[in-house]
């Protein structure tokens, strides 16, 4: 056999160092000028093209909604071609549908689409409702701070026109602010509460008022005049200018009669009704949220909101904000130490338009161990060199390029290993995209430093020393080397053994989907019972704050009730915040606490079920949560209720899960009106009237036909209604005035029965069908994976009733379509390592050697894992990831030098121990710096760590399970394969040589599988 020729990439960079330096100046100039530029945010950049589309109608029933309303859009929108799933979500009033679109639609033409179907069906949807709002949503936008505000000597009225108007507009100014969404406060309204007797005696009816007001109290155009030879406008001046002006107004009653508004109503400058609160600390106060923008940076938006807000309350020394939650800080938690060598890197990332982030962070991190491998192999071979007594100028050129070939092959086989990662499909393949990508990059960044650079240094600048003899082997490794290579069925035996007790230790394994994280703050979701007053959830919230503030790792307690907004977890997990019945609160932890998050839930559980009247549990929907969810649906809904109620009895039998719920509220009283149909078209009383008087009178008209008073840049909403006395009165309510056809009046009572039923309070919707959500929490140490699996096993999820289904929806779907991925991925790499070898080594069966150090890994990392008590998760299947380059990275290095001596002659047993000779040493040193560089990750140091721990603790078992046993394993398997193929060659030669013809010389045999044209 003959060497394979060398690439002398090196050698001529020794010679050539002016283009090297000049090269990597420009690239260390781009990286540096790039960073600056690139974006730092917690998550990736994610398209997920949704559009949400919400329509009010005050005081109208979930159920009333759900038929006029909900299903009407969601069969407009079923129309709409490459939709992913539509889900609603109907509560008191309001009525949410959100409609998801496969990956890769255009979200600008989906929203118009949207808008245009909503467009086409307007007139099938009640005339009363708020017009609808079809908006489209922004993956990228994240919260990024909630703040509360103080000010002793303001009004919560005054204080909550501050935020809106001031506030919201100044931080709104800095780049990157997209929304400020105020919690808690009031609003500033213009109360007219009617009186029921006395607009009886003037012969009125509540809705005669309101249409006389929105009539009268009203400026418009009139058109256009021509007076001395010019055109001028024509306005119409009739809105009241002041609230004194308003109760003059005057209201036509019947016989031509006029009265004022003052003589049938009492008109008061004040507050709307209370529907919301926030409390710091036990203390009233009005919060906010910042949103930033998709392309925004997190860190520099939350210092330019931070500055804007110093310059607020210097501007206002009566104002005091504080900041209660930063969900930045676990985004600067993330950073880390980059070398020089990753500066390139910053280039790319920017021509790429990637961000900094936790998974490009991640990826940084685990090639930060790669370029010190690079660097070990490279110096290592030269190192050896210069002990022999060679100047370190010849040891360079020499050394490295005798090892380039090994260099460049590991470099592709870790490409090869990460490439796929960024190409999985679906919303796990977007967050892991830059991941794999930047990892590539990376590690090819760190190939052209390891063939160009270090040569270049090392050649400049080591120093010569005296020759020494080389360290023999460890006696150990070169008796356990020769006797698995005389006994290799043996070993290979024995080493089958360990790869399928290693794959059994995976039964044992706790499996999660991610680490539960240990934050310095947690939240628990209030949920009061139905027809809760905002007088109830005070006292609900009072106590739950007293039990969370006595807790001796609490700092502060804030607490909020009726938001307005929901979250969606994609596809049919959509939730409800809003509702003066719910809320929530979240504790900030002292820094110097002890506890986990997980220790102070497990205690806190048993006092929270403690408070009367609310449904309080723990928000585990963040990252690193630990929430169980299931889907239950039906077409009809028929049996759902009872499957749900069951699901959940028997949840409570299962260890490890505490609390199980469902998403919607309990079943909610409603006050019914039903017309008398033939008594109500006797005296020409409509439904509808019936409908809008008692809104009307109960809790206003909708918000487009309520009247407006005017002052500066306020519209101030003029709200007509019953006084909260007369509404709390069903006999008050049931003697409602109503007009007839014939100009006269009746009553609620006359022309509808009046009573009470239980309808839903909350209808959630997937896929036009109804469902319910049922949630649970893992209690001590308990994994999502494992509490799911216990609940797919109970004899409900089994046998559910005829109609009901489990939705293949939700975190179970997006984490089961995770790890899919990863498992195509790996796959596909192992098929890319084996093609790449097969190119680089010039055979079919050689890169099966490399291959076979891959089971060697496997069980160490489930061991270590197992040890460590930690679960199978995503972070430990990205350190799977990372153990099959560096897997395959240290039998690229056996195998290629084994090859190498081969086709230069030396027999095969001589060439596998020279191999193990020359190379065991820069294995065992690569092993040891990747584990060092671990090690304070995978003992969890520093905050945020957890998601990172388990990867750690994955690639150092691997590592060291590995490196043991593939630097025996894999010359036995070299041998066996490289037998094989001396037997194989000779063979399938015969089969393609021709026949010889008569007389004909002889015919050179073409090149067989593993054998190199030109090879013997």
């Amino acid at each position: 056999m003959k060497p394979t020729p060398q690439l002398r990439v090196s050698a001529w960079a020794i010679r050539n160092p002016i283009p090297v330096v000049v090269l990597f100046i420009a690239l260390v100039l781009a990286g540096l000028g790039a960073y600056p530029s690139l974006p730092i945010k917690f998550q990736p950049n994610i398209e997920f093209p949704a559009v949400m589309v919400t329509v009010t109608r005050n005081g109208a029933a979930p159920a009333e909604l759900e038929s006029q309303v909900t299903r009407p859009i969601e069969n407009a929108m079923a129309g709409l071609s490459n939709i992913d799933s539509i889900a609603s979500i109907v509560t008191q009033g309001s009525s949410s549908t959100l409609i998801q679109f496969q990956l890769g639609q255009d979200l600008q033409k989906a929203t118009d689409d949207v808008r245009s179907k909503v467009d086409q069906i307007r007139n099938t949807l009640p005339r009363d409702i708020d017009p609808p709002i079809v908006e489209r949503l922004e993956a990228g936008e994240r919260w990024i701070g909630r703040y509360a505000v103080s000010a002793p000597g303001m009004s919560s009225v005054d204080l909550s026109w501050f935020i809106d108007n001031t506030l919201a507009r100044t931080l709104q100014a800095e780049p990157g602010v997209v929304r400020i969404e105020r919690l808690g406060g009031q609003d500033r309204e213009i109360n007219v509460l009617v009186d029921p007797d006395r607009l009886a005696a003037q012969g009125l009816t509540a809705t005669q008022v309101n249409d006389a007001l929105a009539q009268m109290n009203v400026d418009s155009p009139g058109g256009r005049v021509t007076v001395g030879g010019r055109e001028q406008t024509l306005r119409v001046l009739g809105a009241a200018a002041s609230v004194a002006a308003i109760r003059n107004i005057s209201i036509p009653t019947s016989g031509g009669r006029f009265v004022r508004l003052s003589d049938v109503a009492d008109v008061g400058d004040g507050a709307a009704e209370s529907r919301a609160f926030a409390l710091l600390d036990g203390r009233p106060v009005v919060g906010f949220e910042v949103t930033k923008s998709k392309a925004a940076s997190e860190v520099t938006v939350e210092d330019e909101v931070d500055a804007a807000i110093k310059r607020l309350e210097a501007a206002h020394p009566g104002i005091k904000v504080h900041k209660i939650v930063s969900y930045v800080d676990q985004t600067r938690d993330a950073f880390v130490a980059m070398p020089a060598s990753l500066i390139p890197t910053f280039a790319f990332m920017a021509l790429m338009g990637f961000s900094l982030n936790i998974v490009t962070l991640l990826g940084l991190t685990l090639v930060i161990g790669i370029l010190v491998d690079d660097a070990i192999v490279e110096i290592e071979n030269i190192e050896k060199r210069v002990h022999t007594g060679m100047r370190p100028y010849h040891a360079a050129i020499e050394g490295a390029d005798q090892i380039g070939l090994a260099v460049v092959a590991t470099t592709l086989a870790i490409v090869a290993v990460f490439l796929p990662v960024g190409a999985m499909p679906g919303i796990p393949g977007q967050f892991f995209r830059e991941f794999g990508v930047t990892v590539s990059a990376s590690v090819l960044f760190s190939l052209v430093v390891a063939r160009l650079l270090t040569p270049l240094m090392a050649a400049y600048f080591l120093k010569p020393k005296p020759a020494r003899p080389r360290a023999p082997l460890p006696r150990i490794y070169t008796r356990s080397l020769t006797w698995a290579l005389d006994h290799r069925i043996i070993a290979a035996v024995l080493g089958l053994i360990v790869f399928i007790g290693s794959v059994a230790l995976v039964v044992p394994l706790k499996k999660g989907f991610l680490p539960e994280e240990n934050p310095d703050r947690y939240y628990i979701n209030i949920e009061g019972p139905p027809g809760a007053t905002v007088a109830d959830m005070h006292g609900i919230v009072d106590r739950l704050d007293a039990q969370v503030a006595s807790q001796p790792e609490t700092q502060s307690v804030f607490a909020e009730v009726g938001g307005v907004g929901f979250d969606s977890g994609g596809g049919c997990d959509i939730t409800s915040n809003s509702g003066v019945n719910r809320g929530d609160v979240v504790a900030i932890l002292r820094p110097d606490r002890k506890a986990r998050i997980t220790q102070i839930r497990d205690r806190l559980r048993p006092i929270l079920r403690q408070v009367p009247d609310a449904r309080l549990s723990f928000d585990t929907s963040g990252f690193g949560g630990g929430g169980v969810q299931m889907i239950l649906t039906s077409e009809t809904g028929v049996g759902l209720d009872e499957a749900a109620l069951a699901l959940q009895r028997q949840m409570r039998t299962l260890p490890g899960i505490s609390d199980p719920r469902t998403s919607t509220s309990p079943s909610a009283p409603e006050l019914v009106v039903r017309p008398k149909r033939d008594e109500a078209a006797r005296l020409g009383v409509s439904a509808g009237a019936i409908a809008t008087a008692a809104r009307v009178a109960t809790v206003g008209d909708i918000d487009a036909n309520v009247s407006k008073l005017d002052e500066g840049e306020r519209r101030i909403p003029i709200r007509l209604r019953l006084p909260q006395r007369d509404r709390s009165s069903l006999a008050v309510i049931k003697d409602m005035r109503l007009p007839t056809a014939a100009g006269g009046v009746t009553t609620l009572g006359a022309v509808a029965d009046v009573y009470f039923q239980a309808g839903p309070a909350q209808i959630n919707r997937c896929d036009r069908k109804r469902n319910i959500t049922i949630i649970a929490d893992t209690t001590g140490d308990t994994e999502v994976g494992d509490a799911q699996a216990s609940v797919h096993k109970l004899p409900i999820m089994r046998h559910l009733p005829p109609g009901v289904a489990l939705a293949n929806q939700g975190e179970e779907q997006q984490n089961a379509q995770l790890f899919q991925g990863f498992a195509v991925a790996m796959a596909s790499a192992i098929g890319l390592v084996y093609s790449v070898m097969v190119l680089l080594f010039r055979s079919f069966f050689k890169p099966f050697v490399i291959l076979s150090a891959l089971p060697t890994a496997i069980g160490g990392a489930f061991l270590a894992l197992l040890v460590c008590d930690l679960a199978l998760s995503i972070p430990s299947v990205i350190g799977f990831l990372m153990l099959m380059g560096l897997a395959a990275k240290n039998s690229i290095l056996l195998v290629e030098y084994a090859i190498e001596r081969e086709r230069e002659g030396v027999p095969q047993r001589a060439a596998l121990l020279e191999a193990c000779r020359e190379r065991a040493r820069p294995i065992v040193m690569t092993t040891m710096a990747m584990a060092a560089g671990m090690l304070p990750t995978a003992l969890a140091l520093g905050q945020g760590s957890e998601f990172r721990q388990p990867m750690a603790v994955a690639v150092i078992g691997g590592l060291i399970t590995s490196t043991i046993l593939s630097l025996v394993l894999v010359p036995v398997v070299y041998e066996f394969v490289d037998d094989f193929e001396r037997w194989l060659s000779p063979r399938l030669a015969r089969l393609v040589t021709p026949r010889k013809a008569p007389g004909a010389g002889p015919t050179p045999a073409p090149s067989s599988p593993g054998v190199s044209p030109g090879d013997p």
